[in-house]
């Protein structure tokens, strides 16, 4: 059975309710985005970089396009079957995870692999749900089985273990997300929304965004898509503003000045005048 909400949980979910300012606006009215280019392409999913590469992913392929829309690299490997996720926080250490054989496999900015895989089962972390980059060549990843967040370093040692975060936390979680940023860990659960925590493993606090697909971070700021629109919240101000999309329109990402669109058979990438 799930164990119920804190009630403080509960007061920050409403107040977010009732003070968050949105301010919307149409993608389709505004002239101010100039289209730079379409890939096609019918990827399972696709994700960008801070330098405005774009990554798209079908089964076992990654393609990376650079900032003009061009071809550059490709990177497969058929005997580890179907890419869960991809992390480009760090365009020149790209983290590949397949959690069907619980691998990762970290590639440099010509997708070549950079060093031998990681198989997380000889590490006694064959039930891994999610895993992302850390700093100093560092990974996180989230263990189902003891419910823990865990860091490894650069030599693969376990230097930060959470504990039951369940227990801890008084709640049932079932993450979806994980990504580091900017020495925080962000971890995205459907139901009880994004819990912060240090880069020493300790909760800060949980930020109400519920069911929301992968986001991202740009200082105080995340970024996220949802049905027909992308929106940003600003952690401090508490503003949210959307972007409405076109309905066909299943993922969104932004980058600077960038926003890309990932539809059924291409994506189209706009720039911000």
């Amino acid at each position: 059975m799930k164990n119920p909400t804190p009630p403080l949980l509960i007061f920050f979910r409403y107040a977010f309710m009732l003070f968050t300012i949105t301010i919307f606006f149409s993608f389709q009215q505004n002239s101010k985005w100039e289209h730079l280019y379409s890939v096609k392409t019918t990827c399972d999913f696709f994700t960008t970089d801070y330098l405005g590469n774009l990554y798209t992913v079908k089964r076992d392929e990654i393609i990376k396009y650079n900032s003009t829309g061009e071809k550059i690299k490709m990177y497969s490997n058929k005997k580890l079957g179907k890419i869960f996720s991809v992390d480009a926080s760090n365009p020149l250490r790209i983290l590949v995870y397949y959690k069907d054989f619980s691998v990762v496999v970290l590639l440099d900015s010509q997708l070549s692999s950079n060093g031998d895989e990681i198989h997380l089962e000889e590490m006694n972390l064959e039930q891994t749900d999610l895993v992302c980059t850390s700093f100093n060549n560092g990974i996180w990843v989230f263990n189902r089985q003891n419910m823990e967040l865990i860091r490894l370093n650069e030599s693969l040692e376990k230097i930060v273990l959470t504990g039951n975060l369940n227990r801890i936390l008084n709640l049932d979680l079932h993450p979806d997300f994980l990504i580091e940023y900017n020495g925080n860990v962000y971890l995205h659960d459907p139901a009880e929304g994004i819990l912060v925590f240090d880069i020493f493993g300790t909760y800060s606090k949980t930020i109400p965004l519920f069911a929301i697909r992968e986001f991202q971070l740009r200082d105080q700021v995340i970024q996220y898509f949802s049905p027909r629109k992308i929106s940003k919240y600003h952690l401090r101000e508490l503003w949210t503003k959307e972007l409405e999309l076109a309905p066909e329109v299943n993922a969104a990402r932004m980058e600077k000045d960038k926003l890309f669109l990932a539809y059924p058979d291409s994506v189209s990438v706009y720039h911000l005048q």
